[in-house]
């Protein structure tokens, strides 16, 4: 990948292209989640920077486009790459006698959201970004909307031959210069969304032999070539590899290859091989890590549960807790056990002393909760069942630190109202027989 920090480098945009408002729809939905909003600002700015004949004064430098994107130059080459991987710009370098070294960038038209839709490695990232929910409302957003009363009405249009009247020589074998039209811009259209030079070379041939001995036609297989390509070069498979994933979905009587169905599986053990590689190597480094000191801290009580993960297997272990606590095992508590120990590739001990844990916290092992414990401990160096004990007293004893030392309890003061005497209170005060007679000996008198 190319990028350069000098500010006064020229650039020029070597191509023209239409930019309608449906390019805007598809560029601001599908594209915008993908690369960014500096992408996409950066994409239709060079839109308007193609001048048909350059000359010395026509060249830009990247200074101004900086200007233009109010960004710095390492946000202007990520946006760059950006561009390129999803098939957007293509980036040359170029000489000038005069100004050297020039930076040319050809701009690729907007697909339409079919051609999106049917580039596997665009839609499956458009669908990790967004989210399952999101990406349903995008394709149905963008499929073509028919009238239904349509399907069982009677087509009624006039043809060709009905209005126009051309040549018989010319319709049978059309001239030369219109042969070559066509090809010019068939060839134009079957490129498709070019997304750079990493895609793998496909030994077609050795594809077709290996399907043909589970008769899969090999039309079905070049009917799929493009997705096929991206598959393989994303999940960096063999064609065996691929092969084998695919005949997964294969169901008897139907020999159609699912695309979707293909992309799920291989996505899933795609997965589990990574993860397994990625534990089995934790697990590698972690294994004697802080031994001595987790043995040391162990108590009786804990060398008794150690005894016990390590006489069961995964699956009977399971089985003595719940007859412990009662209840009984599900369909899906085994195949979580089967998922840790299968596809993780974590010890039939550790996964013990998982279920212990989880067991501990619900009354049913979920897949959910197992997977939060069991990446907590890995987080933690956590790989050996003493080192779980170990781990989860240190966590307990942390827990009780919190809960009993309790900030000091603070008393609010108010006010003692009974200090107060009340002003408008009515005092029982009594009053002399000549104070009496001198309040009323003027009662009753006429003035």
């Amino acid at each position: 990948m190319y990028a350069s920090a000098n500010p006064k480098q020229p650039f020029y945009v070597a191509n023209k292209i239409e930019f309608t408002q449906k390019d805007q729809q598809v560029l601001t939905k599908l594209f915008q989640p993908l690369v960014g909003i500096i992408s996409t600002g950066l994409y239709t700015t060079l839109i308007n920077e193609f001048y048909s004949v350059p000359i010395a004064g026509d060249y830009k430098t990247l200074y101004q486009l900086q200007d233009q994107t109010n960004t710095n130059l390492k946000n202007i080459f990520s946006s760059i790459h950006q561009l390129e991987a999803v098939g957007l710009v293509k980036t040359y370098l170029g000489e000038n006698p005069i100004l050297g070294e020039v930076l040319i960038f050809k701009l690729k038209p907007v697909p339409s959201p079919k051609e999106f839709f049917n580039t596997f490695l665009l839609s499956s990232l458009l669908q990790e970004r967004v989210g399952i929910v999101a990406f349903e409302r995008l394709v149905k957003e963008f499929k073509d909307q028919e009238f239904i009363g349509l399907k069982n009405a009677k087509d009624i249009s006039a043809g060709f031959f009905d209005i126009y009247h051309l040549n018989a020589s010319v319709a049978i074998t059309p001239p030369a210069s219109v042969r070559q039209a066509g090809e010019s811009f068939k060839k134009a259209n079957s490129e498709g969304i070019s997304l750079g030079k990493n895609l793998k070379q496909v030994d077609w041939d050795f594809l077709i032999s290996l399907f043909a001995s589970y008769h899969v036609p090999e039309s079905e297989i070049n009917k799929h070539r493009r997705e096929i390509v991206e598959i393989i070069s994303f999940y960096d498979l063999t064609e065996q590899e691929f092969v084998d994933n695919t005949l997964i979905t294969l169901s008897a009587g139907d020999l159609t290859l699912d695309m979707k169905k293909i992309v799920s599986v291989i996505t899933e053990n795609f997965g589990q091989k990574k993860n397994k590689a990625l534990i089995n190597k934790q697990l590698t480094q972690n294994s004697n890590k802080n031994a001595v000191q987790t043995i040391q801290n162990l108590s009786d009580k804990d060398n008794k549960l150690l005894k016990q993960v390590s006489e069961y297997s995964a699956i009977d272990y399971l089985y003595f807790l719940k007859r412990q606590k009662g209840g009984y095992v599900t369909t899906r508590e085994k195949s979580v056990v089967f998922r840790l120990q299968s596809q993780y590739g974590l010890s039939p001990q550790l996964i013990n002393m998982l279920v212990r844990t989880c067991l501990e916290y619900d009354s049913v092992l979920t897949a959910t909760l197992a997977d939060k414990i069991a990446n907590n401990w890995l987080q933690a160096g956590v790989t050996t069942p003493t080192q779980a004990i170990s781990y989860m007293k240190k966590r307990r004893q942390n827990q009780n630190r919190r809960t009993y030392s309790k900030a000091p309890r603070r008393i609010r003061k108010t006010t003692n109202w009974s200090n107060y005497q009340d002003k408008n209170k009515n005092s029982n005060v009594k009053m002399s027989d000549q104070e009496l007679n001198e309040i009323f000996k003027d009662f009753g008198k006429k003035d």
